[in-house]
């Protein structure tokens, strides 16, 4: 074991994972927007972003599939919209941003590239060579 730890592929290896884990630890995260001067024309410039997000999600296959099992119509659906308040579009446009099915492309690459490192090793401590 002691001589597998020594080899350069392997030195190289968890140099590289410990480079990698120091900057993903140091980025933080960081959200900025504008603040809008006119009271007016930026609720109704949010309320139509969030209508249109609201729309993305209702466009959805899954979505409107299960809307149709709880017997909603499409019809049905936009007249319970058009009687939300700004207040409760913003929330709901919120909530749907806030929702990730599979999680971030950023927690994918991370698994992508931890699973290829334990390849690499499994393969180098069962004493296969690996040409690179």
């Amino acid at each position: 074991m002691k001589a597998f730890m020594t080899e350069p592929v392997v030195r190289g290896i968890a140099v590289m994972l410990a480079v990698v884990m120091g900057l993903v630890s140091l980025v933080p995260r960081v959200e900025a927007s504008f603040v809008p001067s006119d009271e007016q024309s930026a609720s109704s410039i949010s309320r139509q972003e969030d209508m249109a997000t609201i729309q993305r999600a209702l466009e959805d296959k899954l979505v409107r599939e299960r809307l149709k099992d709880l017997g909603y119509t499409e019809e049905e659906i936009k007249a319970r919209l058009d009687r939300l308040s700004d207040a409760e579009v913003h929330s709901l446009a919120s909530q749907l941003d806030s929702l990730m099915p599979a999680g971030g492309w950023e927690a994918a690459v991370v698994v992508i590239l931890l699973v290829a490192i334990l390849v690499v090793l499994i393969l180098m401590w069962t004493g296969h060579k690996l040409a690179v």
